[in-house]
């Protein structure tokens, strides 16, 4: 098969705003898992460990299954492992919704996040592979930033929806809303996605995956894509409220919980405004790295102002600029990685790529809440560490980009 990159960049848009939807729905239905099972397990009896255990099973299970589904793309397509995860979110609401109905939701509630897990690194993984293909390499950015902007935007979202929706209708009929909905993506995917994949004659095995993601390069970038994680999705989402509470930060009369939201907020949109330029500004510079650099540093920086932070200006200001630094690691990081990868070990080396940065949001939380008890000035500190620590990983990744233009244009020119 050959290589079936879009030339066009409108279709290339085209393609990726029919692949966000349903990365939009996967990460809803973690989202919306958060404001509701707790509750209803609370209610029907359920110790609050085991709580802990089922909105942390969906983490594990895609921990796991993100090397296993990467090989899969490769080795079968991403359009058919893209559908068969939204078609696993259909099972996931099921069993939220029968959990719900039964009255006993805690084995219920644990096999939907369980299925969760693969059923999410099936979309993410996939969507991102997919995207990297129709781009090619001079709309890879555009491509990457519009399913990353989904990506980021759909835990929030789910978050958002399912506190409405259980508002409004209850538990049951915002679950039961929502089982039609991943077919509805399913089927807008099935239709209007192209199966694009790289140019191997035959299917990779698994030694040429394994050696792919063994790339130094690769291994580069997912130690990146580790550590940004771990700084803000890990260390900020955990300890924010207790960060807010220490210091007395108020906004208004708004409660401590109520004041970290509003701040998380305020991340999240700075992420989604970054994530939106950075991967087009990165095609248009025709590199990646430096770019992925100056998110790292950004992020370091606002850690460091939240560290010292004493008012919610100061913390604000410092949050938003791990926002801003996070979208502009994330997705010219993508981009870089399909730069680097084999067209067709791109879903190999994109679920390592997932793997290291689902490990960072998972150790994230552990360390930052270990390194609160010491202060919550260290929480931080420590943070920003971490990231100053791989930026010159990403000046080496810088190094490699230039070797690799320059090999190519002197190839062309002997041509």
């Amino acid at each position: 098969m050959q290589p079936t990159a879009i030339q066009d960049e409108a279709e290339v848009r085209r393609t990726a705003l029919a692949i966000a939807p349903g990365v939009l729905i996967a990460g809803i239905g973690g989202g919306m898992a958060f404001p509701i099972l707790p509750l209803v397990g609370l209610q029907a009896g359920l110790s609050l460990p085991f709580i802990g255990v089922i909105l942390a099973a969906n983490r594990f299970g895609r921990v796991l299954s993100n090397p296993l589904v990467g090989a899969l793309v490769d080795r079968v397509g991403g359009k058919r492992v893209f559908v068969a995860g939204l078609l696993l979110q259909v099972a996931v609401f099921a069993m939220y919704l029968l959990g719900v109905v039964s009255g006993h939701p805690g084995p219920f509630f644990l096999a939907g996040r369980l299925l969760h897990g693969p059923g999410s690194s099936c979309v993410f993984v996939s969507s991102q592979t997919l995207a990297l293909n129709a781009g090619g390499p001079h709309h890879r950015g555009l491509a990457s930033g519009i399913v990353r902007l989904a990506q980021a935007a759909s835990v929030p979202t789910g978050l958002v929806l399912g506190g409405i929706l259980a508002g409004l209708l209850g538990p049951a009929a915002a679950f039961g809303a929502s089982v039609a909905v991943p077919v509805v993506a399913a089927a807008v995917g099935q239709r209007m996605i192209p199966d694009l994949r790289g140019a191997a004659t035959t299917r990779p095995t698994l030694r040429q995956s394994l050696a792919a993601i063994a790339d130094p390069r690769v291994l580069g970038i997912a130690v990146v894509n580790f550590a940004s994680y771990l700084a803000a999705q890990g260390v900020v989402l955990t300890t924010l409220v207790l960060l807010v509470h220490e210091r007395g930060i108020a906004i208004g009369g708004l409660s401590d919980q109520t004041a970290s939201g509003v701040f998380m907020g305020a991340v999240v949109a700075a992420m989604i405004a970054s994530t939106a330029i950075a991967g087009r500004s990165s095609d248009r510079a025709g590199r990646r790295a430096p770019l992925v650099a100056c998110g790292l540093a950004a992020m370091a920086a606002g850690l460091l102002a939240t560290a010292f932070a004493a008012g919610a200006g100061s913390l604000g200001a410092g949050l938003a600029l791990v926002g801003l630094g996070m979208g502009a690691v994330t997705t010219p990081l993508l981009a870089l990685a399909g730069d680097v990868a084999r067209p067709e070990l791109r879903g190999s080396v994109v679920g390592a790529m997932q793997l290291f940065g689902d490990a960072g949001a998972t150790v994230g939380p552990l360390l930052g809440t270990v390194l609160l008890v010491r202060s919550d000035v260290v929480a931080y500190v420590g943070s920003a560490a971490v990231l100053l620590a791989v930026l010159p990983v990403a000046a080496w990744l810088g190094v490699t980009e230039r070797r690799a233009a320059a090999a190519a244009a002197s190839a062309r020119l002997a041509s």
